[in-house]
């Protein structure tokens, strides 16, 4: 693993001039879509004293078309393998190894997550030190719901994914589109053998595999493959993804929901080929619109809010579900009993707004809290000015 072999098979990876405004931009926009469609569509009720919850598209099915569109992870994947390929070539043309761009990458995801997990364990502990085991957050809340942990599936996939990169990369410099055709290839099979046997045991490589579908398709925007495409290309792959994802959720073994995940691995749910499929509709689809970014860009309004947000998309994506249980708690305590419950009545839906609002000051709070802490860190480490 010490460098990537190279190959003329495919484009080589041309590192931009500077940072991709409108990967940062899409990136942007799909933080917001995430948390947004989160605060709007997750229900939370306790059960037997524990906070877990549901996806109001398993309570109101008709519901299903909203997913075609708000299911946007594999657009994370796809600009983390742009962003991973720049980041690994820049490694290697300076005389770095590819564990070292590893080593890298990893500690700029798992700071910010081993603070997340510290201030949960860090809360509970204290509670139960001062006996308080009755407010000890970690019992009243599931691992396996999106509330308020839901985030770091996401976190463990991605590292899987960027270990892989330095051989993935390789890979697509030598077979170039055979390679994503593969794992689809793999996903299939895994699929169809999960079908006949009736276990999930089959989509254990699904967790990995369907995700570095959408991350393979970065490579090729790393190396200008896709901007060659052209509108009518994008077009099509826009479409070939949307129509596979009618085709398969009009068959009896796939829902039409794509965040209804039928299968389990552990406690994941196992991603499938409708996930494939939204990939290609949704990179095809942010394709198509990068004129129109690019021209929001040029302004320097756009550009400013992209720039402040860039450095906060890794707080925002882990924090946003524990701002949410804390401002349900808080509706909770005054009396707000439209909070808890699985229900979708008018109620509900006039009071979404209520509890979006309720989120969003509580995210807000928790990032004023981080930056306060990263000012102090930062004078902590300011050289002293001599006298």
């Amino acid at each position: 693993m010490e460098r990537a072999a190279t190959s003329s098979g495919a484009a080589a990876v041309r590192e931009p001039p500077g940072r991709d405004l409108y990967l940062d931009l899409v990136r942007f926009v799909a933080i917001i879509a995430v948390v947004l469609l989160h605060w709007l569509s997750v229900m939370p009720s306790v059960r037997d004293g524990m906070v877990v919850d549901t996806n109001v598209v398993d309570v109101d099915v008709r519901l299903w078309p909203l997913t075609w569109f708000g299911e946007v992870m594999a657009l994370f994947f796809f600009v983390g393998g742009a962003v991973n390929a720049w980041s690994l070539e820049r490694q290697l043309r300076c005389g770095g190894s590819a564990w070292q761009y590893v080593l890298h990458r990893y500690g700029r995801l798992l700071r910010p997550t081993f603070a997340f997990l510290g201030v949960w364990l860090g809360i509970d502990l204290l509670a139960r030190l001062v006996g308080q085991q009755a407010i000890s957050p970690l019992a009243h809340v599931s691992t396996g719901n999106t509330i308020p942990f839901g985030p770091l599936w996401f976190i463990g996939v991605y590292l899987v994914v960027i270990a892989l990169s330095p051989w993935t990369l390789a890979a697509h410099r030598r077979w170039s589109w055979k390679v994503p055709a593969v794992m689809i290839a793999a996903v299939a099979a895994g699929e169809i053998a999960a079908f006949q046997s009736g276990s999930p045991a089959f989509l254990a490589l699904n967790v990995v595999l369907v995700w570095s579908v959408p991350h393979q398709l970065g490579y090729f925007y790393a190396d200008g493959s896709l901007a060659g495409l052209g509108i009518t290309g994008r077009l099509l792959m826009a479409l070939v993804g949307l129509v596979a994802i009618a085709a398969l959720t009009s068959s009896p073994w796939y829902p039409r929901s794509l965040v209804t995940l039928p299968w389990k691995v552990s406690i994941i749910g196992a991603p499938m080929l409708t996930q494939v499929a939204s990939a290609f509709w949704m990179v095809g689809l942010a394709l198509l619109m990068q004129p129109v970014g690019e021209r929001v860009l040029r302004g320097a309004g756009a550009r400013r809010l992209v720039d402040a947000g860039t450095p906060w998309a890794m707080s925002v994506f882990l924090w946003h579900m524990t701002a949410y249980l804390l401002a349900a708690c808080a509706l909770a305590a005054l009396g707000a009993t439209f909070v808890f419950g699985i229900r979708t009545d008018p109620l509900w839906w006039w009071t979404r707004p209520v509890l979006i609002v309720c989120s969003a000051v509580s995210l807000c709070a928790i990032l004023a809290v981080q930056r306060s802490l990263r000012g102090a860190r930062r004078r902590a480490h300011r050289p002293a000015v001599p006298a």
